[in-house]
């Protein structure tokens, strides 16, 4: 760990850039070599529509009493995570501004409620739906353009999933699992230095705390782990492990 930390350290003479200019190279860039897509394409599968998510049980709780009542929780009660919930809680990854904002066909940039490093937002995210009412047991790619689900390929039973989860028996009692990965190429295309890779980590960090702060307003518990087996991850997902990293996953499910 410290060869990385020191093998990505700014030193004293290291030069920065303005914002204006790299606003300027970026664009010239982006003319000869475009950004990367900011979404995973979804292929052959259509999104299934998620519910439009309210205001109200978010609003019901000021964000000192969230924050204060923020917990990881391992522990899962039996009934179903219902879907206005889940679909409340992928709006941490759904884009604030419309696709149409002028610097997002041109850099690559989005905006969402969670900060992210020169607005790459490098993270995806998946849903494994274990308990989910009108959601079939499956794994799912979050798109948050369209704010829909699309199915994936990936199944596993409740065995495999412990597995995966580096056999932490109670995430076998969840709801849903989000999944977090980090495509590499959406920030390094902006920032072709290897110090780009702390960025990924703080990345999940920022999103998956936005996560906490939502579950709780929703009456839910939830824990973040990065105790995976990366590889069985990777196969459930379909990703290429060169290309995109799993990082963690947030665990839901509703009290017991």
């Amino acid at each position: 760990m410290r060869a990385f930390h020191f093998g990505t350290r700014s030193l004293r003479e290291t030069e920065f850039t303005t914002s204006e200019m790299t606003a300027k190279t970026l664009l010239e860039k982006a003319k000869a070599s475009p950004p990367p897509s900011p979404v995973r394409p979804s292929g052959e599968y259509d999104a299934i529509a998620l519910p439009e998510p309210s205001p109200e049980p978010l609003n019901a709780i000021g964000l000192g009493d969230a924050l204060s009542k923020r917990r990881s929780i391992r522990e899962f009660g039996e009934k179903p995570l219902r879907l206005l919930d889940l679909s409340t809680l992928l709006t941490a990854a759904r884009p604030t501004r419309p696709e149409t904002h002028p610097d997002i066909p041109a850099t690559g940039n989005i905006f969402k409620t969670s900060p992210s490093g020169g607005a790459r937002h490098p993270t995806e995210v998946y849903v494994y739906a274990r308990n989910v009412e009108g959601l079939a047991q499956g794994i799912y790619h979050y798109d948050g353009f369209r704010h829909g689900l699309t199915p994936l390929d990936g199944k596993i039973d409740d065995a495999e999933l412990i597995a995966l989860a580096g056999d932490q028996q109670w995430t076998g009692n969840a709801g849903a699992l989000l999944i977090y990965t980090s495509v590499i190429e959406r920030n390094q295309w902006k920032y072709p230095v290897s110090r780009t890779y702390r960025v990924l980590l703080m990345d999940v960090g920022h999103l998956s705390q936005t996560v906490y702060l939502l579950a709780t307003a929703l009456g839910l518990n939830v824990t973040f782990t990065a105790a995976l087996r990366d590889e069985l991850v990777e196969d459930l997902l379909g990703c290429d492990p060169a290309n995109e990293l799993v990082l963690g996953m947030s665990v839901l499910g509703t009290r017991v």
